[in-house]
């Protein structure tokens, strides 16, 4: 039986052409005859033609949704009226093509849109129920090709925002396309400046998407909407935060020293978001010590502003420092000492009596547990650095004059280990002592816990140093694997870098800013500190040449253990004076040969 048809429904004779793209049937259906009756078949097409989907989805949004290009110029050759018709999501068949991807019929649809005695734009500028224009379809679904021919046609598109507030430049950076991002902000052929809207929703912007989002955060997209906008500092999210603050939120490094190197950026460096903050503050707050050396090289960067808590960044990182009892604690406090070598400043408003030392049962509780976290592994530590001063690695000698001396006491490294395990000692004994104050006030508390949290730290490094000593030097003999060694090695270095590395790489980044300001300062006539500025610098110096020394001595030593293992150096050999041992790491020297067991 027959489906049933009204007069706005499509006959299936005609979906099925437009569907399957058969232009054969098309014109069957639309009646296309001879001249001699094509007043009848005019009358035939004009009502096949008005007929919709249960979706309301003309012929011609079929056909451009399915890039059926010979079909779609049939149809609008036919009835033209059909380019500004709305299927029930208000989509236009330009905006269906669009989605799709299908650049020539949207280049046929454009054109035939200007032959309209319309205005074009009305066409080209339709939305849908989202808000959504055919140069936001594009974007969305990735087709650079359309979105280039719809900025041909008509570059106040990229003016447009959709429901959520969304520009399609904004879309192009959250989608990470950065040839979409080139074509919506580069300029036309005769030269005008693209007039692309950076608008975004909940008050961001397509730039503060850029350092946000993902790989869009590289420095190469974001160079590339700040190097064509002219107003960026004035591009601000609903916290009025600028582009750099949020590069410096979200750790953005490439972002931060693109922008601290470009003088055409200087207003970014010191403004502040709705709390006053400046991209310093959030640095010092989120103790990236990388990108607040990068902030600090640049002599533009006032290093004591004060936000609207009345607080500085020496503020903020002396807070920070005075709160934290982690072992980040060293990484807190030499963030505190860079500014305060920086010749930075703390607020005179800031009410300190009330703020950073305000006792209260909830901080008191606080300060009980990490007392006790912290007593625990001091304790644990002590016991153990006791316990292996009389257990010395090899035993004691048992008879003779030295009876009842260690057997190893002789050996050069054996001072280390008394040294490395006294350190190991002394520190958790002094921390255990410093914890067991239970009833001191908040203020005392706070600092004893600082001073403890380091102790132990430095108790740490002790014991992996007596660790090393023992299983590197004291007991290795010709008995023992060379794996065994390179095994102690690897893990001594690795612990040593993952307790130890990270305070001495920041306090190597933020030393680099100590070498770097205060000359800039002296060369420009601020004399105010300048026999102390002098001795900073040359401090800073000295131990970020030490640093780099003791980097480098590491990784020649790792390396010679490492080769020493797969190297073989043989010279002058005769068959007659090789000889061999039995176990695997074993040296040979034998005249002029030096060879590695097994060789």
């Amino acid at each position: 039986m027959a489906g049933r048809h009204t007069s706005h429904t499509m006959e299936h004779k005609l979906l099925k052409a437009v569907a399957t793209g058969d232009a054969d049937l098309l014109a069957q259906a639309l009646g296309i005859w001879p001249t001699a009756t094509a007043e009848q078949g005019d009358v035939d097409q004009s009502c096949c033609l008005k007929g919709v989907t249960a979706e309301g989805s003309s012929v011609l949004h079929i056909a451009a949704s399915r890039g059926h290009l010979k079909l779609v110029v049939m149809i609008c050759t036919h009835d033209i009226s059909l380019i500004k018709l709305r299927n029930n999501q208000l989509d236009t068949p330009l905006i269906c093509a669009a989605r799709a991807g299908h650049v020539d019929v949207v280049d046929y649809l454009v054109r035939a849109a200007s032959a309209m005695q319309e205005p074009e734009r009305s066409v080209l500028r339709a939305w849908n129920s989202g808000g959504a224009t055919a140069m936001h379809e594009a974007v969305r679904n990735g087709y650079a090709p359309v979105l280039q021919k719809l900025m041909s046609s008509d570059s106040g598109l990229a003016t447009m925002v959709d429901d959520k507030g969304m520009s399609p430049l904004y879309l192009a950076v959250v989608s990470n396309r950065p040839d979409m991002v080139g074509i919506l902000i580069g300029k036309s052929s005769d030269g005008v400046r693209s007039p692309a809207s950076y608008a975004g929703p909940d008050g961001k912007t397509a730039l503060h998407a850029a350092v946000n989002i993902g790989k869009a955060g590289k420095a190469s997209v974001t160079r590339m909407l700040m190097e064509m906008c002219l107003n960026c500092d004035e591009l601000l999210d609903n916290k009025q935060r600028n582009v750099l603050h949020c590069a410096v939120e979200y750790g953005r490094l490439m972002v931060v020293w693109y922008i601290c190197r470009n003088p055409k950026f200087t207003r970014l460096l010191n403004a502040g978001d709705c709390e006053g903050n400046t991209p310093l503050h959030l640095a010092v707050k989120h103790g990236n010590a990388i990108i607040i050396s990068c902030l600090m090289m640049n002599t533009r960067v006032n290093l004591s502003i004060i936000n609207h808590g009345g607080s500085t960044p020496l503020d903020v990182a002396f807070n920070k420092s005075t709160r934290d009892y982690s072992l980040s604690w060293l990484s807190s406090t030499s963030i505190t000492m860079c500014l305060q070598a920086c010749n930075a400043y703390t607020s005179r408003f800031l009410n300190r009596a009330d703020k950073r030392f305000l006792e209260d049962k909830e901080e008191s509780s606080v300060y009980t547990n990490v007392s006790q976290s912290i007593l625990c592994i001091s304790v644990l530590i002590a016991a153990g650095s006791f316990a292996a001063a009389f257990t010395p690695p090899g035993g004691y000698i048992a008879d003779g004059e030295d009876a009842g001396m260690p057997l190893l006491k002789e050996y050069a490294e054996f001072s280390s280990y008394v040294a490395a395990n006294s350190m190991s000692f002394y520190c958790s004994t002094f921390a255990t002592c410093l914890l067991v104050h239970d009833s001191l006030t908040n203020r005392r508390r706070r600092r004893y816990l600082s001073l403890s949290a380091g102790l132990v730290f430095l108790a740490v490094v002790g014991m992996v140093l007596t660790f090393l000593v023992v299983t590197t030097d004291l007991t290795l003999d010709s008995g023992n694997s060379w794996d065994d060694l390179i095994f102690s090695i690897t893990v001594g270095v690795f612990v040593f870098l993952l307790m130890f590395g990270r305070v001495i790489f920041v306090l190597s980044i933020l030393a680099i800013p100590i070498c770097w300001r205060l000359p800039m300062q002296l060369w420009r006539g601020n004399h105010l500190h300048f026999w102390q500025d002098i001795l900073k610098v040359i401090a800073a110096a000295i131990f970020l040449v030490y640093v780099s020394l003791g980097f480098l001595m590491t990784v020649f030593s790792v390396l010679e253990v490492v080769l020493a293992f797969f190297f073989v150096e043989i010279e002058n050999v005769t068959p007659s004076s090789i000889e061999f041992c039995s176990w695997r790491g074993c040296v040979i020297q034998h005249g002029d040969l030096i060879a590695l067991y097994p060789s």
